[in-house]
């Protein structure tokens, strides 16, 4: 699986942009004080995404309907899979909104604001993808929601994508420490997945994503075990493994195909 996952809670002039993101910006009341967020914004930025990052409170939810795997890199971050084809979401639909009745990950709802924070402070900062298609420049005249009042105060938008943000950073390093973890007791292996149609041919091949081997995992030292769940990462691990029976959600999503 061909996604990389940086950190979105990351200095401004980062050169590694996160998944989406073409120019995060610091937010500001000088300098933006006529901008707005689109009543019509949809997801269509996600259209080619295959796999979306999640954090630990989305767990329960987002495995109902999605496989959660493991990226392929340095930091194993948790992704769900949402397309077999290379740059081709199975959830975004042609309108660009999400495919009705199915959980939006966080970090969808959350674009195109972000977490900034600058090296000269450590709390979170509100910005937002100055690219984006769901922001407006002139609010009034396209009836978009503006992110300013009058006295150039932020509105209710803002404070609820600062909330969002905040909230995202603290899960955002949690789940950092869980992919840190997995990899230090090496509870991780390398899968791929073959999709096949009804006569057994194969069309799609998913690569490069790792899941929790339940061998190694049984295998905990007791000491591992206890850590694991007073952390709550066991719960994780629980709930990462069972929702491996939702690929059949991707397939069917696809076309009626079976997963080999």
């Amino acid at each position: 699986m061909n996604t990389t996952v940086e950190s979105t809670e990351a200095p401004a002039a980062e050169a590694l942009l996160p998944l989406f993101y073409r120019k995060p910006t610091l937010l500001r009341s000088d300098a933006h004080a006529g901008f707005g967020l689109r009543r019509d914004a949809t997801a269509s930025f996600a259209a080619g995404a295959t796999a979306i990052p999640i954090v630990a409170s989305e767990f329960a939810a987002a495995g109902r309907q999605y496989p959660i795997v493991f990226t392929n890199d340095g930091s194993a971050m948790p992704v769900v899979v949402t397309g077999i084809e290379a740059g081709k979401s199975l959830f975004v639909e042609a309108d660009g909104r999400w495919k009705q009745g199915f959980y939006v990950p966080a970090y969808i709802r959350r674009y195109p604001f972000i977490g900034i924070t600058l090296s000269s402070e450590e709390r979170i900062m509100l910005g937002f993808d100055e690219q984006s298609d769901s922001i407006t420049a002139s609010a009034a005249d396209v009836d978009a929601l503006p992110l300013f009042d009058d006295a150039g105060n932020p509105t209710d938008v803002s404070q609820r994508a600062i909330d969002l943000c905040e909230n995202y950073a603290v899960e955002h390093r949690q789940i950092k420490e869980f992919g840190a973890a997995l990899l230090e007791h090496k509870l991780l292996v390398e899968r791929n997945a073959q999709i096949r149609r009804d006569d057994d041919d194969i069309v799609a091949e998913i690569s490069s994503f790792r899941v929790v081997d339940e061998a190694a995992l049984r295998a905990l030292p007791q000491d591992v075990v206890l850590e694991f769940h007073a952390k709550g990462w066991l719960h994780l691990v629980i709930l990462h493994l069972a929702s491996q029976l939702s690929w059949q959600s991707v397939i069917a999503a696809a076309s009626p195909q079976a997963l080999s």
